[in-house]
């Protein structure tokens, strides 16, 4: 009977065993401890909540930053910038309004400067910075052909374009600039009665052309000439000289006379030597 006492104790051990510790929590216990676990994930999801709040505010404050930063018009409903409200005068200046008014010009007319004229006596006209674009109208100037040894170009006293060694003729010329673009080559010196003369292209015949002195006529195409800036000789410009498709060139038997050049090249060009202003007329 012993074997039954010992198992016997050992079930009572183990059934006091199971009443100390495995005993079940009191109902009140029960709900106190899940009222703290369900306390504890409401707190838990409400700073999660605000946590997105905040997060998401800050992300629309910067989009309105970053939209701020371009500068952008508002647009109205059609999305185009909004026009001034009927009613709203235009401030665009009417054909009327936008003329400026007219300075120095008569009265009613369009303020416009006359055209620029070269009077009879060949004087240079208002126009002439335009029109003379070598600079040579108000100095006077002596010709050298630059093939001569000592002679200048002058216009002598029986009335013939020609080269002397000398003081013969009158050697001082001024080129009186033409709304064309020419120029009349009028003496710097007068003659014996006063008066200064023009260079006109002059014909006889089967002879070549010449040149003589007439009377200033701004309106004769045989006084108007052309000068042309060549080339340079020994550091200073020279020019050729023409009237026409005629240029003013050196013959050995007939002295200077006025040719086209046709497929012959152009040897004869001239350097102007300033003496100074030209005289007034």
């Amino acid at each position: 009977m012993e074997p039954d006492d010992t198992l016997d104790g050992a079930l009572h051990g183990l059934a006091r065993h199971a009443r100390q510790t495995g005993r079940l929590a009191p109902v009140t216990e029960v709900r106190r401890r899940g009222d703290i676990r369900r306390r504890r994930r409401q707190v838990a999801t409400a700073a999660l909540g605000v946590a997105l709040v905040g997060a998401l505010g800050a992300g629309v404050t910067a989009v309105r930053l970053a939209d701020a930063r371009h500068g952008t018009l508002p647009a109205g409903p059609d999305g185009r910038t909004p026009g001034p409200p009927p009613g709203t005068p235009s401030v665009t200046p009417t054909p009327e309004t936008s003329r400026a008014p007219a300075t120095g010009g008569p009265t009613g007319g369009s303020g416009s400067p006359p055209p620029s004229a070269t009077g009879g006596s060949g004087s240079p006209s208002s126009g002439t910075t335009r029109t003379d674009p070598l600079g040579l109208g108000k100095r006077q100037f002596v010709l050298v052909r630059t093939s001569a040894v000592e002679s200048v170009v002058s216009l002598l006293d029986d009335g013939g374009l020609g080269e002397v060694d000398g003081e013969e003729g009158r050697r001082l010329f001024v080129f009186v600039p033409q709304q064309s673009g020419d120029y009349l080559v009028r003496t710097a010196e007068p003659d014996a009665g006063g008066d200064r003369d023009c260079w006109q292209v002059q014909s006889a015949g089967s002879a070549p052309l010449t040149v003589v002195a007439a009377p200033c006529a701004p309106t004769e195409p045989r006084q108007l000439f052309s000068i042309v800036l060549s080339d340079s000789d020994g550091g200073e410009r020279t020019y050729a000289i023409s009237n026409s498709s005629a240029y003013l060139q050196y013959s050995r038997q007939r002295g200077l006379i006025l040719e086209e050049l046709g497929d012959a090249t152009l040897d004869t060009v001239f350097r102007f030597v300033d003496n100074g202003a030209a005289p007034r007329s």
